[in-house]
């Protein structure tokens, strides 16, 4: 199945709105404002592989990492938001994925809003518009994991619904062990069995 980092037609205009934000496709031009975003809000990294990033590392990888292509994924959405009032600066970024290991799986690789935005109800609001705009384009399940010792994480996502399926223990880049709950969201319905079936790496019997 072809792949593409992201969608060529969703240059031109926000892929989505909120009452006082707009969503874009993340370019080459964005990059300098994705390094600031790095250096403003570094505390998710930190928290992750044990190091404060190096800005223009991070603004790269953001940009060009991609899932395992054994993922069978259809497209991959680097995404950023900014606010009306404060357009200069990057409000969140967020990473998505097409079709991720079946089609009609969504998942959800990234979602993080800057630090003074914490707290405000922009990250709920954000949310539902990306929801709504996945569910436009076919996705009738989300996916996502949580780093266990986040509990402000997964107080957020099992308030939009979000169950558990199963934990899985990762390593970061810097070697940094974390264990993950990875967690599912139908916007169909649809039983957790249903769901294992249709994306087995997530049932705890599987390696």
């Amino acid at each position: 199945m072809a792949k593409a980092a992201i969608d060529p037609r969703m240059h031109c205009q926000p892929i989505f709105s909120l009452a006082d934000a707009d969503i874009w496709v993340a370019t080459d031009a964005d990059r300098s404002d994705l390094a600031a975003f790095c250096r403003d809000n570094p505390e998710y990294d930190v928290f992750l592989t044990g190091e404060v990033p190096d800005e223009t590392e991070w603004a790269e990888d953001f940009m060009t990492d991609l899932p395992p292509a054994s993922f069978n994924w259809t497209h991959t959405h680097k995404l950023i938001a900014r606010r009306h009032q404060d357009p200069a600066k990057i409000a969140a970024i967020l990473d998505v994925t097409e079709d991720m290991i079946d089609t009609g799986v969504g998942h959800i690789g990234l979602f993080q809003i800057a630090t003074s935005l914490q707290g405000t109800g922009f990250a709920h609001l954000l949310y539902q518009g990306l929801q709504d705009w996945l569910a436009s384009r076919g996705m009738d399940v989300l996916r996502l994991g949580v780093l266990e010792g986040n509990p402000r994480g997964m107080a957020f996502w099992t308030r939009h619904g979000f169950l558990e399926t199963r934990q899985r223990q990762g390593t970061a880049p810097t070697g940094k062990i974390h264990q993950s709950h990875v967690m599912y969201k139908p916007l169909t319905p649809l039983t957790l069995d249903a769901y294992r079936l249709r994306v087995p790496r997530d049932d705890p019997s599987s390696s």
